[in-house]
């Protein structure tokens, strides 16, 4: 399994992008670290023959993967759009 590099940064509170709860800040967390896990597997995926053994392995992982970021990108755009909705007009 390919670790996380980093965390999201906190950001000013006077920022637009600044996360309007800790769950969509945790949403962002897991977001990050799934793409990079996507990204590692992807790369691994692209050295391999069609007819590697492991293959199957890291296709799996990467099903896995997908999986998990469409579980965290789809309620962090239900909160986003939340946020935007309060936004006022102007």
């Amino acid at each position: 399994m390919i670790k996380k590099t980093r965390q999201s940064a906190v950001a000013d509170k006077d920022s637009f992008l600044a996360s309007s709860s800790s769950l969509l800040d945790n949403h962002f967390d897991e977001i990050l670290e799934t793409t990079e896990e996507i990204a590692g597997l992807i790369a691994i995926l692209k050295t391999l023959s069609p007819t590697d053994a492991k293959r199957d392995e890291y296709e799996g992982q990467l099903y896995v993967a997908l999986t998990h970021l469409d579980h965290h990108v789809k309620p962090a755009i239900k909160e986003w759009n939340r946020v935007v909705d309060l936004m006022p007009e102007n």
